[in-house]
């Protein structure tokens, strides 16, 4: 397993204006790659996918390997959003749309491919979404003003949700109990003994929160010991990360204390499991954006440094076994 090192990638810059405010944190939401109905015919014969904390883009190749066309279904799953958990806990970096909230678009040869949608509420592993929209509710209550949305809901409409246990309430607030689950789907052909290239692209939902000294107090407080865990954080790492957060005081020791921002993206990998045998040739690109920002992964075989921002991985025949979890560390700003 290689561990990706300050000292190999560097440290430390802001990232766009963009990115939650200086006094928030936000969670990150895993997506990832596309997923077939079954077939037995059609494998993943490339993946060349590039990560970073603003963009996912990833270009498929598959095969069909059987002597007839296939007609069949691909869908791409959009993270669930627990509508519960982030009324009181920030989502992280959403598109304005409260159905494709990460912007996601698929292409073949250039031209987009238009999808289809499944939008559900779910609540206690019921489908609940029919009780939702007759009382005029928001399926996705997190993006797009649905908050609001949710308080301008009449009465006799809070009190049917209130009856089906859906909402919870709060003095003036209404808190939707559901998750939303979202997916694209397409009918996709796969002609016989030939390949298909598509292309995917989405804003990941990066989240933010601060990093300080207390995370990198050699695995003693939970805090510590999920950084350093789930992120690789090795002894060098955590040398130069202590380094900048000590230079981090001084510059800004009256507004930020010496914090650091830490942006953490997640793509579902495993997912390439789902198609006949293993991935034929897997390249990976992992952007931290700015030659100063320090970049920390887990990853099983070789990590290159392929520019000043950004480190590759090839891979044959590749099963993989974990997903990716990207974490990219830049100087906090002071508060506006």
């Amino acid at each position: 397993m290689i561990r990706v090192t300050c000292a190999l990638i560097g440290c430390l810059v802001v990232l766009a204006a963009s990115y939650a405010s200086a006094d928030d944190s936000s969670a990150a939401l895993d997506a990832g790659g596309l997923v077939l109905t079954h077939s037995a015919d059609i494998r993943m014969a490339a993946e060349d996918l590039y990560v970073s904390p603003k963009e996912v883009r990833v270009r498929f190749t598959f095969a069909n390997d059987s002597r007839k066309d296939i007609d069949t279904i691909v869908a791409f799953p959009l993270p669930d959003i627990d509508n519960y958990k982030f009324w009181g806990e920030a989502v992280g970096t959403v598109t304005g749309d409260p159905v494709n909230f990460v912007g996601f678009e698929v292409k073949e040869d250039g031209r987009k491919i238009p999808f289809q949608v499944e939008q559900h509420a779910i609540f206690s592993g019921r489908d609940v979404t029919d009780i939702v929209k007759s009382a005029g509710a928001p399926v996705n209550v997190v993006v797009d003003g649905g908050t609001k949305a949710m308080e301008s809901l009449p009465k006799r409409a809070l009190d049917a949700l209130s009856r089906a246990g859906l909402v919870e309430r709060d003095g003036n607030d209404t808190i939707a109990k559901w998750t939303t689950r979202t997916k694209f789907f397409w009918q996709q052909h796969f002609p016989a003994g030939k390949t298909v290239a598509l292309d995917e692209r989405y804003q990941p939902v990066t989240g933010q929160s601060f990093f300080s000294d207390e995370e990198l107090k050699d695995g003693k407080s939970e805090d510590a010991q999920y950084w350093q865990n789930t992120f690789c954080l090795d002894g060098p790492t955590r040398s130069s990360i202590a380094g900048k957060l000590s230079a981090a005081k001084k510059t800004n020791s009256e507004n930020m204390g010496g914090l650091l921002n830490a942006f953490t993206t997640d793509y579902v990998l495993v997912t390439g499991n789902n198609w006949k045998g293993p991935i034929g040739h897997f390249h990976l690109t992992v952007d931290k954006l700015t030659k100063e920002n320090v970049l920390s992964m887990c990853w099983d075989g070789a990590l290159k440094k392929a520019s000043a921002n950004t480190f590759e991985a090839e891979r044959e025949n590749f099963a993989p076994a974990r997903d990716i979890r990207l974490l990219v560390l830049t100087s906090a700003p002071p508060p506006g």
